[in-house]
């Protein structure tokens, strides 16, 4: 049963191993892939950029001359931006940033490279996996509109404008606070905040000058959808009704279940039947024994043994059995004659075992 236990300990050891390493590769190839996604994303922009430096030069350069653009396929979207460069790509490692702002929050465009830097705005939407916002009536740019969206029953204009996405990094949150000299409310840029275990966001580095404590920056309130009632409905009543009881009289789950979801003969298997046991115990206890016939049998089996390893097997077993009974009377006898023909004595004793020698002495004679 030792041996089972141990084989599977070490198939799970193995098998969190490879789980550790096919994990660590995919962290990689994630990382990779995002890499390229990110190249692709800005080279593409890059190319939209400078095509338009170029034709906005050759506009300058000849003037009057300067060829028309907005014909063709492009006579009603010259101008606009791919719709493909507006969504920055996500973050797929899953180490999304705590950035502490939501939607509904006042923020400042405070990025070096913003067109509209020191502009407010107040937060329309956020995507933590991008870690963009969307500020409303900010970096405001024209799309041209999809095909998909274009349908005979609502018209749709070619051209619609609409916020572009700007890096969290790029914006700082806004909020009042009380100035203690002219006990006026005034707007303040946090430049960093803290998030709390319990979901609380704080100003980082800063205390309250009347309170003493750190301030805090309470949510934005979140509005209440409507829910409108319908005839399909499932009715509150039914859904909140408990239909399974539990007992203990009977699991939750029949045992035979689990051993059809796991192989029956798994290396994985951790619980077995009562007669499985058994067997294996059987077979470790017959291990044993052989492994104590092999011990006193001088490394060979009982039914091998010559007359003289017979011999000295039993007088072995003799000693041992000696060993834990202790010292006969016949060789106490055979010891006290040696040492009185050697002329020793026993050695003097302490006042406490002085009567257990004579004890001793009174029995001998």
């Amino acid at each position: 049963m030792q041996k089972l236990l141990k084989r599977t300990s070490q198939v799970q050891k193995q098998a969190g191993r490879r789980q550790r390493i096919a994990k660590s590769k995919n962290a990689s190839d994630t990382r990779k892939l995002q890499h390229n996604q990110l190249k692709v994303h800005n080279q593409a922009r890059r190319e939209v950029f400078v095509s338009a430096r170029q034709a906005q030069k050759e506009d300058w350069f000849l003037g009057p001359l300067a060829p028309r653009r907005d014909v063709g396929e492009k006579a009603e979207t010259y101008g606009t931006v791919p719709l493909r460069l507006v969504e920055s790509p996500e973050k797929m490692d899953g180490k999304w940033k705590k950035w502490g702002i939501r939607e509904g929050d006042r923020v400042c465009v405070v990025g070096k490279k913003e067109r509209e830097k020191n502009k407010i705005g107040v937060v329309r939407e956020v995507s933590e996996r991008s870690e963009t916002v969307k500020v409303t009536g900010v970096n405001m740019i024209s799309i041209a509109t999809p095909s998909y969206m274009k349908t005979s029953s609502q018209p749709q204009p070619p051209i619609q404008t609409t916020e572009a996405p700007l890096p969290l990094s790029s914006v700082r949150l806004v909020t009042p606070l009380t100035d203690p000299t002219t006990n006026t409310k005034r707007d303040v840029i946090v430049n960093e905040l803290t998030i709390t275990d319990t979901n609380k966001r704080y100003i980082a580095n800063y205390i309250d000058p009347i309170s003493q404590q750190p301030h805090f920056i309470p949510w934005p309130a979140k509005e209440t959808p409507e829910f409108q009632d319908h005839d399909v409905d499932t009715l509150r009543i039914d859904v909140e009704q408990e239909t399974w009881v539990p007992t203990l009289l009977r699991s939750p789950m029949p045992s035979g279940v689990i051993d059809e979801l796991r192989n029956k003969y798994s290396k994985f298997r951790t619980r077995h039947e009562d007669n499985y046991i058994e067997m294996k115990e059987e077979i470790d206890r017959k291990a044993r024994e052989k492994e104590e016939e092999l011990k006193w049998g001088g490394g060979t089996p009982r039914v091998m043994l010559t007359p003289v390893q017979e011999l000295n097997r039993q007088r072995r077993m003799e000693r041992r059995g000696m060993e834990e009974n202790g010292l006969t009377e016949e060789v106490l006898a055979g010891i006290g004659e040696m040492m009185a023909r050697s002329g020793k004595t026993l050695p003097p004793l302490k006042e406490g075992e002085m009567g257990e020698r004579d004890a001793v002495k009174e029995e001998r004679i």
